[in-house]
Order: C-alpha cells, then sequence, then structure tokens
C-alpha cells in the first residue's frame, strides 16, 4: 500500500501508527511518504520518507490521508486528488462549508474522520434504540480547553479560528453521530460564540436545536467546562437512556438495566481505519463521503 501523509501532528501519527499495526496483521507490505511544507519542529518517524517540495509528490497513491490543518485541507485536496485513489481526511472536512461539485464525481473516494461513531457503546447505543419511539435526546460535550491543549493553549489550532478553530468545529463530532443515529433534521437553529475567560479568539460556546419531524434534539458544546462530559440522553415513550462516552456506559432509567464497555481509547480509531480499508477502499461502502460531511458542516457552522 503507497500511503501519503499531510500533517504529521499527534492524529496523523495515531493514524500512522495503526496504519502500520493493520497493515502488519494481513502482511500487506507498505510505503509511506509524507509531505511538510517546511522542517518538522517534532521528531517524525525514520520509516516515512519525508517530502518538502510539491514536485517531488508522485502520482499514484494507494491513499491520501489528510491530517493537516482543516484551513489547508481545500487546498490539499486540490493538490492531490489526481494522485490518490482514496482520501481519508481528518474532521471537519473544512473551515466552512464550499462547493464540492469538482469532487462529487469521486465522491465516494473521499471518507472524513468519524471516529465516534466507531465506539463499541455507540453500537451498543443504536442497537438499544432502534425500536424505541424517540421524542427528545438532549447532547452534551464539554472540556476546558488548557486541559485539552496541554502544551499552549492559547497558541493551539483550536484556540484561532484562521486554523479552523472553534468549538463547533473540534466538536463537530457531536452532531455527526446525531445525523448518523437519526438522520439529517428538516430544521435546524444555531448559536456559537466566545463566551468565557478564555484567551482565545474562536468560539468557545455552541448551542445547536435539531427539529425533526417526531423529535427534537438538542446539542451544547463549550471548552470551558471544568468537569469533563460527553454524553446523549434519550427521552422515548417510556424511557430516559443515557450513554456516557466517557465512561463507555449505557443505563435505562425504567429497567435499571446497565451497560459497560472496557475498551482502550485508541480502538475507535483502529475500527474506523478498518472500516475505510474494508469497505472504503474496495468501493463497497462510504458510510461518511465528502457530500454527507460537507452537510454536516453546513449545519455547524452556516446556520444562523
Amino acid at each position: 500500500m503507497k500511503v501519503i501523509f499531510f500533517g504529521l501532528g499527534s492524529i496523523g501519527q495515531k493514524h500512522y501508527r495503526n496504519l502500520q499495526m493493520i497493515c502488519k496483521e494481513r502482511d500487506i507490505p507498505l510505503d509511506v511518504s509524507a509531505y511538510r511544507s517546511r522542517k518538522a519542529e517534532h521528531e517524525t518517524p525514520s520509516d516515512i520518507h519525508m517530502i518538502y517540495e510539491t514536485n517531488e509528490i508522485a502520482d499514484d497513491y494507494d491513499v491520501a490521508f489528510i491530517t493537516n490543518p482543516t484551513s489547508l485541507h481545500l487546498e490539499t485536496l486540490h493538490m492531490i486528488k489526481n494522485k490518490a485513489k482514496y482520501f481519508f481526511v481528518e474532521k471537519p472536512i473544512f473551515e466552512i462549508s464550499y462547493a464540492v461539485d469538482e469532487f462529487i464525481e469521486n465522491k465516494e473516494a473521499y471518507y472524513i474522520a468519524a471516529p465516534l461513531r466507531y465506539k463499541s457503546i455507540m453500537t451498543e447505543l443504536k442497537k438499544f434504540i432502534e425500536d424505541k419511539q424517540v421524542y427528545n435526546a438532549r447532547v452534551i460535550c464539554s472540556s476546558y480547553l488548557p486541559e485539552w491543549r496541554k502544551d499552549d493553549y492559547k497558541k493551539s489550532y483550536s484556540a484561532d479560528p484562521n486554523l479552523g478553530g472553534g468549538i463547533e468545529l473540534d466538536c463537530i463530532h457531536e452532531l455527526d453521530y446525531v445525523i448518523s443515529l437519526f438522520g439529517f433534521p428538516t430544521e435546524t437553529k444555531a448559536m456559537y460564540a466566545k463566551k468565557s475567560h478564555l484567551e482565545i479568539k474562536s468560539n468557545d460556546s455552541a448551542a445547536y436545536l435539531l427539529d425533526y419531524d417526531d423529535k427534537i434534539v438538542e446539542v451544547h458544546l463549550d471548552y470551558y467546562g471544568q468537569f469533563s462530559q460527553r454524553k446523549i440522553e434519550i427521552i422515548t415513550d417510556d424511557d430516559l437512556i443515557v450513554c456516557d462516552f466517557l465512561e463507555n456506559s449505557l443505563t435505562s432509567k425504567r429497567t435499571g438495566e446497565f451497560i459497560q464497555v472496557k475498551e482502550d481509547p485508541n480502538q475507535m480509531y483502529l475500527n474506523e481505519l478498518t472500516y475505510f480499508i474494508d469497505n472504503v477502499m474496495t468501493s463497497k461502502e462510504n458510510n461518511n463521503n465528502i457530500v454527507h460531511a460537507n452537510e454536516v458542516l453546513k449545519i455547524a457552522k452556516e446556520t444562523n
């Protein structure tokens, strides 16, 4: 498998290590390059061929991993779209939604990362609610940015809207999994703003209302929560179901049923990359192609 990475930060290196693991288990030869516009400040894996000039980029990659800052995704896709067969793009697809007409002819070749879908507790939740009448869901993702971006949160991409930062983009996972569970809403309303004491230029708070024919979903996101939360509460015709993604647990308030899954934090990324290799790269299925991801982005960023 011939692969090129654009961006080798923490998430890029995570995907690289997981790719190595999967290819080793399957005895798949792996040839990895990485493009950077300048010399890396941090150490990069020795078995990756580093490229610093665009004219050194080959024309025949099996996969391009787009794991650089969000604001560079469109430019990078333009650069590589005719040089690779398949594309694994970190979320969100762009910093704002763009027309993706030029990619539509080959839209199934572009997979946009959505790792929360691949948590085992998410699989349990989907099974648990598939036959239930859902009237309302409340979603929260709350964390404290200085603890999340520990080096210097004020210099992180999360703090800079010009790099694609802001809670509405950083935590687009929540909108993605809501739409994965319930489909696209008929109407949406959104608010996002900078509200806290954090020394950032990007939005640190976002709230969404998603209206369906038979339910309303509320989504809250923030960068300033001193006590981390990541969960969904689902009100049905006869129950309150709570799924906590930090505890990997699911609770039915009516029956008292409690499910907890012990899972390594990296497992969802391994599951996702396995899905990409087994389904997207074989043209069987793509559950988050470039068109779908761009429609989710429109809800996250452009609804007012």
